[in-house]
């Protein structure tokens, strides 16, 4: 069965990713397996899903077959996508991206630029609505 993989964190453009993620899963007849990052305890690591019941009673209504694994908050999250990726040899890879600087994206790092780099599956990058390019002069 077809097999596509969405990471997710609760964000405006993980929920893009996520609508995205099930059409998608749902015009190839191919299960949802779902890569939550866990918040954990630590209230400065905030941006995971604290309780995936939610996120899984949300998803079980698409009527997609469906994996949800959460996996702890590590310093770089590609790691665990990319892990994934080699176990699951998905058919797609999907990913939110949020609006970064040029600045912020070379001293940072971006996780969805490695995922692209390093991944053997294919990679869709989905922005949400509320994205707006800087303007050009």
């Amino acid at each position: 069965m077809p097999t596509v993989l969405l990471a997710y964190v609760p964000s405006a453009s993980s929920e893009a990713a996520l609508t995205f993620a099930v059409e998608d899963a749902l015009r190839r007849d191919a299960a949802l397996v779902v890569l939550a990052s866990d918040a954990g305890a630590d209230p400065r690591k905030a941006r995971g899903v604290t309780d995936p019941r939610p996120l899984a009673e949300r998803l079980a209504e698409t009527g997609l077959e469906l994996d949800l694994r959460t996996v702890p908050r590590r310093d770089d999250p590609a790691d665990d996508i990319l892990d994934a990726i080699d176990e699951m040899h998905p058919d797609l890879v999907v990913l939110g991206i949020r609006r970064r600087t040029p600045i912020g994206k070379f001293l940072l790092g971006s996780t969805s630029q490695r995922v692209v780099m390093e991944s053997t599956a294919p990679v869709t990058l989905v922005k949400p609505a509320s994205f707006r390019a800087p303007s050009r002069p």
